[in-house]
């Protein structure tokens, strides 16, 4: 008898991870491909990025320790379907909870797709809702693609609470299309938890192939992952997103959930949140479970709507 083969079963073999650069090497100075070949983010060009060209000398200056991640098919993240976000009564406590901006409303001339996003989120407290049978588990992530899209591009954090209240927290990323649903992928050896500041960021140097950085400034750790879309895929760059989803059928509580320095780009254009972004709310059978507010340009937060 032959045994069918698991058609996500080369899913890690597209993750490229990083070793650390050695002691004596500068971030600052280093030329592209040296960047590249350490797992750092490309250098943000000064007058077309500013946004992220100061971001991007803040971390390379702080000058973190760089650890090569440890990937793992992540079990949970897995389980959903990324794309099921727009907040319909019938999906119950699920969807997206965030603020979404569409390239095509940007006007850019000619048109540019969608290539990075970055943001940093401060880890919430988080606890039970009331008496869940089992366990309850939310994301928080940076994405392209996803609204409107076959397909999302995406990194961040996840917890899961368990019915005594035990809280897990860890760092994940994915490629996820309608056509393959390969599952996400987790870090485990990324720290987080509750009240950590970390910087998220996801682009695409080019359609076929992603990168993803993620920064715990709270522990000074970074990492860096590669990943390679599937013979076929390629990233359609048509909106950028900053999300709190949705995971199981019911909803962990949390605290206001703060993104800021929210920044995204093409390749010779920078935006921010404003003039167009847009709110999406994760959605119940009792009407929307969040309530995102654009606090600024570069700033959004996020609040449960079970506090009220």
């Amino acid at each position: 008898m032959t045994q069918e083969r698991d058609p996500h079963s080369d899913v890690l073999q597209r993750i490229r991870t990083f070793q650390p650069p050695p002691g004596e090497w500068k971030a600052l100075a280093a030329p592209a491909d040296e960047l590249r070949r350490y797992g750092l983010p490309r250098r943000p060009d000064p007058t077309t990025e500013p946004h992220l060209h100061r971001l991007w000398s803040e971390h390379v200056a702080r000058n973190p320790r760089r650890i090569p991640a440890k990937v793992v098919i992540d079990p949970i993240m897995s389980k959903r379907d990324p794309l099921r976000y727009r907040g319909a009564p019938e999906f119950g406590p699920s969807g997206w909870g965030g603020v979404v901006v569409q390239t095509a409303s940007l006007g850019f001339s000619p048109a540019e797709p969608a290539n990075t996003v970055f943001a940093k989120l401060q880890v919430p407290g988080i606890w039970p809702a009331s008496d869940p049978a089992g366990p309850i588990t939310a994301g928080f992530w940076v994405g392209l693609d996803g609204f409107n899209s076959p397909q999302v591009l995406q990194a961040g954090i996840a917890v899961t609470v368990s019915p005594a209240g035990q809280v897990s927290w860890w760092a994940w990323t994915e490629w996820y299309t309608t056509t393959f649903r390969d599952p996400a992928v987790a870090i485990q050896n990324f720290p987080v938890a509750p009240g950590d500041v970390i910087s998220v960021l996801v682009c695409a140097p080019t359609t076929t192939h992603g990168f993803i950085a993620l920064d715990n400034e709270t522990a000074n750790v970074s990492t860096s992952i590669g990943i390679d879309a599937r013979p076929g895929i390629q990233l359609q760059g048509v909106c950028a997103e900053w999300i709190v989803e949705g995971i199981s059928a019911e909803l962990p509580v949390f605290c206001p959930m703060n993104f800021t320095e929210c920044s995204a780009g093409t390749q010779h254009h920078g935006y921010d949140l404003k003039p167009k972004g847009f709110t999406t709310e994760i959605g119940g059978s009792g009407g929307p479970l969040t309530a995102t507010t654009i606090s600024s340009d570069t700033a959004l937060v996020i609040d449960w709507e079970g506090l009220q």
